[in-house]
């Protein structure tokens, strides 16, 4: 009985391991593709020929944002 017990709790911790493994690399990998975007996103700006659009709040429609410098 004894047995039963420690070969049901050594499973569950493992399960429990392997689960949590695996969510692990999964968020790794996610935060290393949104770390890329990031940085692309960052350079491509600086560049300065991306143009910001903002939606018109009567048509809806996406328009470049007023410059009010």
């Amino acid at each position: 009985m004894l047995l039963r017990i420690a070969v049901f709790v050594l499973l569950v911790v493992l399960v429990y391991y392997g689960i949590r493994s695996i969510r692990d690399n999964f968020n790794r990998h996610f935060k290393d593709i949104d770390e890329q975007k990031k940085a692309r996103d960052q350079s491509d700006r600086a560049r300065g020929n991306i143009v910001d659009l903002e939606r018109d709040k009567k048509t809806g429609v996406y328009k470049p944002k007023d410059k009010k410098d």
